[in-house]
C-alpha cells in the first residue's frame, strides 16, 4: 500500500468516525433537551431564575413526528459534509472540538439574542457569575440588536461604575480586537481575567459621535444584593442590586429595620438591577400586594401556563419604585406588578423590555444548552418584551452630562451676559427649556425665580451672586453624580 493509499484510508476513517461522532452526540443532545424539559419541575426548586443572562427552567415537553426525524438524518448528512469540506480544503487547520462547537452554537444562533450553546469554560463562567464572585469589572451585557454586545448595566461599586460605563454602551473593541459578532459569553470570557489587570473597551455611546476609548483595571466583583437605609426626610430606601438567593433574607432584614424604625413611606430602588430568580421577584413583590392579587404570568408555547400570586397581607407602606433603562426582567416583573396593580408608582426612566424566560440544560460533554420558552405578562396581559416598563412620572437620568462646552461662570460679576448665556446653559442640563440667547428675558426670570425658589433662596428672578454660585454647585454635584434627580423626585413625591 503506498503512502497515498494510507492517507486515502486515513482519511476515510476519520470521516466514519467524526460522522459517528457527530450523530451520537446530535442524539445525546436531542436526549438531553427532551429528558431535561420533562424534569424541569424537579430542577425548578432550586434553578428557577429569569435575567438578561440567565434561565429559567421549564415544563415544556417536545413532540417530533416521524418527517421531523428524517429530516434530523439530512442535518447530519450536510453536518457531515460541512465538517469533511472545511477539514480537507480550508486554508487553516481548525481543531475538530472547535468545528464541533461552532456548529452547535449555529443552531442558536438564528434564535433570539438570549439563546445559546455554552460550551464547558462558558458554562464554567457563568455559574461562576451565578455564585456571585468573580474577577472582572463588573457590567451585566447582552447582546445587543446594532450587531455588538451592549451594557445592561455596571454594578454598584465596581470598576465598570467607577469608569463610567452607563446602560446602553455598545461595545465595539475589547482589547482592539473587533468585537461585531460576538456573543455575550465570548465577550465575558475576553472582559473577565486576573484580579489587577487592565482590559481596554472602545464604546458607542448614545449622543457622542466619536467612539470612547475606556481603560478599566479588574476588580474583584462581589455582588451585595440588598442595601438600606433611613434618608435624612425619614423616608426608607432600599436598593436591590439583584434578585438572588441572598435577596429574600436580606430584603426580610431590610424590612424589619423600616417596620422597627415606624417608616410608612418606602423607596425600593431597582435601577441597573439586571434581574435573577424569578422566585426571589414574586417574593419582593408580595410584599406590596394585596392578598390574591395577580403578580406575573409565565406563557409558554406548548405546555400549561403558569399564573404567579400574592400570598400574603400587603405591608402598610406607600411605596414608589425607581426604574431605568438597566432594570431588566425580574427588576421589571417587580416594578411592573406594583404599577399595573396600581399599589405604587414607578419613576425614572422606561426600563430595559426584556419579557422571555430561559431553560438551562447542562449537558454530558460540560457545556450546556439555555434556550428561551416563555414569555412572561403582567396583569392586564401587559407584555414587557421590547416595551419595558414605562414609568408614572419620567424623570431622566443625569449622568453622562458633557460640560466641556459650557461657557464659565463668574458670580461676582452677577446679571452680565456672558453669565446669563452659561446659566441659561447650566439651567437646560439641568431639566428647564430656555433660549440660550445672553438675555434676561421673562422665561429666563421664571426659571431663575423657580430654582431659586428650590434651593431655598430669596426670590428675585435676578442672577445675584449666591443664585449663581448656588447654580455651579448644583450642576458640579449632578456631574460627580452626588445629585441624584430620581431619587430627589422620589421622596418630593412621598413627602408632598
Amino acid at each position: 500500500m503506498t503512502q497515498k493509499n494510507m492517507t486515502r484510508d486515513q482519511r476515510k476513517a476519520a470521516k466514519q468516525k467524526r460522522k459517528a461522532m457527530m450523530k451520537s452526540i446530535l442524539a445525546i443532545i436531542l436526549a438531553l433537551m427532551l429528558v431535561g424539559m420533562a424534569l424541569a419541575p424537579v430542577f425548578a426548586l432550586e434553578t428557577v431564575m429569569i435575567g438578561t443572562d440567565q434561565m429559567l427552567v421549564s415544563d415544556v415537553t417536545i413532540r417530533m413526528n416521524s418527517a421531523e426525524e428524517a429530516v434530523l438524518e439530512d442535518y447530519g448528512a450536510y453536518i457531515d459534509f460541512m465538517m469533511d469540506t472545511v477539514s480537507e480544503s480550508y486554508y487553516k487547520s481548525i481543531p475538530q472540538r472547535q468545528l464541533i462547537d461552532g456548529a452547535y452554537k449555529g443552531i442558536f444562533s438564528v434564535l433570539d439574542p438570549y439563546s445559546t450553546y455554552f460550551t464547558p469554560a462558558e458554562y464554567k463562567s457563568f455559574n461562576t457569575s451565578i455564585e456571585g464572585e468573580f474577577g472582572g469589572i463588573g457590567a451585566t451585557i447582552t447582546e445587543g440588536k446594532s450587531g455588538y454586545v451592549e451594557v445592561v448595566a455596571p454594578l454598584k461599586d465596581t470598576p465598570a461604575e467607577k469608569a463610567g460605563i452607563m446602560p446602553g454602551d455598545r461595545i465595539v473593541r475589547i482589547n482592539g480586537l473587533d468585537a461585531k459578532g460576538f456573543t455575550t459569553e465570548h465577550a465575558v470570557s475576553l472582559i473577565r481575567g486576573e484580579v489587577g489587570t487592565d482590559v481596554t473597551l472602545t464604546i458607542m455611546r448614545d449622543g457622542h459621535t466619536d467612539l470612547l476609548t475606556i481603560t478599566i483595571t479588574r476588580g474583584l466583583i462581589r455582588v451585595k444584593s440588598v442595601d438600606f437605609e433611613v434618608l435624612d426626610s425619614g423616608v426608607g430606601y432600599i436598593k436591590l442590586n439583584d434578585f438572588s438567593e441572598k435577596t429574600n433574607a436580606e430584603f426580610d432584614a431590610a424590612m424589619a429595620h423600616m417596620v422597627n424604625n415606624d417608616i410608612d413611606k418606602l423607596i425600593v430602588d431597582v435601577r441597573n438591577n439586571p434581574g435573577g430568580l424569578l422566585s426571589v421577584a414574586t417574593y419582593v413583590s408580595d410584599f406590596f400586594l394585596p392578598y390574591n392579587e395577580e403578580i406575573v404570568t409565565i406563557d409558554y408555547r406548548a405546555g400549561v401556563d403558569r399564573l404567579y400570586r400574592a400570598n400574603r397581607e400587603r405591608a402598610p407602606l406607600d411605596v414608589v419604585v425607581l426604574v431605568n433603562k438597566g432594570s431588566a426582567s425580574a427588576s421589571e416583573i417587580f416594578a411592573g406588578s406594583i404599577q399595573q396593580s396600581g399599589q405604587g408608582t414607578v419613576i425614572g426612566e422606561t426600563s430595559f423590555g426584556k419579557g422571555t424566560v430561559q431553560n438551562l440544560i447542562p449537558l454530558t460533554n460540560g457545556g450546556a444548552i439555555k434556550m428561551t420558552i416563555a414569555e412572561y405578562k403582567l396583569k392586564g396581559n401587559y407584555q414587557v418584551e421590547g416595551n419595558g416598563i414605562v414609568p408614572d412620572i419620567l424623570v431622566p437620568s443625569i449622568r453622562g452630562i458633557d460640560v466641556s462646552g459650557l461657557a464659565p461662570i463668574r458670580p461676582a460679576s452677577q446679571n452680565t451676559s456672558l453669565n446669563i448665556y452659561a446659566a441659561q446653559q447650566r439651567f437646560n442640563l439641568i431639566g428647564y427649556s430656555l433660549e440660550e440667547n445672553g438675555l434676561l428675558d421673562n422665561a429666563t426670570r421664571d426659571v431663575i425665580q423657580a430654582f431659586q425658589r428650590q434651593k431655598g433662596l430669596s426670590i428675585t428672578g435676578a442672577l445675584n451672586q449666591v443664585t449663581l454660585e448656588t447654580l455651579v454647585k448644583h450642576v458640579d454635584q449632578q456631574v460627580s453624580g452626588l445629585y441624584d434627580p430620581q431619587l430627589e423626585a422620589a421622596v418630593a413625591y412621598l413627602t408632598k
